[in-house]
C-alpha cells in the first residue's frame, strides 16, 4: 500500500472490532512495547493485557482494551485490488487476535470500577487470611501442585488487571 499504510484487523471470537488501514500500531507482547508500521519485519508474538493504539488512515487514534491475544505481521505483494495504477510492490498485513477486547468507547466504567473494587476487597481479603500476593503467587498458581489458596489469589489479581486495564483505556480514549 502506498503512504506507509498497512492493512490491520482485529478479531475477537465475537466480532471485527477493527478493519481498517492503519499508518501505526502500538501495543506489548512479553518481549516488551511495539509499535508495526507498515514494512515491518514478519512475525508472530503474543499481546499482554493492556492498551492497544491503533492510527487510523484517517481520523482519531483508536484505544482498545485487550486481554491478552497474539498478533501476526506478515507481507506480501499488494493485493490488485489495492494496487491502482502504481507498480506493483510488498504490503503489510497486520493481524490481532484477541479472546477479550473492547473499544474504548465500549467499556462500561461503573462496571469496571466496581470489578476494580471487588477484586481489590477480595485481594485484601486473602492478605489478611495470609496469602502471598504479587508475582511470586501468580507463579506458584501457574504450577500444577498449586493449592486452592493460590489459584484464588491469581484468580483475583487477574480481575484486578483487567479492570485497571478498561479504566486505563476508558480514560485515553
Amino acid at each position: 500500500m502506498p503512504d506507509g499504510l498497512f492493512r490491520l484487523a482485529v478479531v475477537t471470537p465475537e466480532e471485527r472490532l477493527v478493519d481498517t488501514r492503519a499508518r501505526s500500531v502500538v501495543l506489548r507482547s512479553s518481549d516488551g512495547d511495539l509499535t508495526v508500521l507498515d514494512g515491518h519485519t514478519p512475525l508472530v508474538t503474543d499481546v499482554t493485557p493492556g492498551e492497544v493504539r491503533v492510527v487510523p488512515e484517517e481520523g482519531d487514534t483508536v484505544h482498545l482494551a485487550v486481554h491478552g491475544g497474539y498478533l501476526q505481521v506478515e507481507t506480501g505483494p499488494v493485493p490488485e485490488d489495492e494496487a491502482g495504477a502504481g507498480a506493483p510492490g510488498r504490503s503489510t498485513r497486520v493481524t490481532l487476535l484477541a479472546g477479550v477486547a473492547e473499544l474504548s468507547d465500549q467499556i462500561d466504567v461503573a462496571r469496571a470500577e466496581r470489578a476494580r473494587d471487588e477484586a481489590e476487597a477480595r485481594l485484601e481479603t486473602l492478605r489478611a487470611a495470609g496469602a502471598r500476593t504479587g508475582p511470586q503467587a501468580t507463579a506458584e498458581a501457574a504450577q500444577p501442585h498449586a493449592g486452592p489458596e493460590e489459584v484464588e489469589v491469581a484468580l483475583a489479581e487477574a480481575a484486578l488487571r483487567r479492570a485497571q486495564v478498561r479504566l486505563e483505556v476508558a480514560a485515553a480514549g
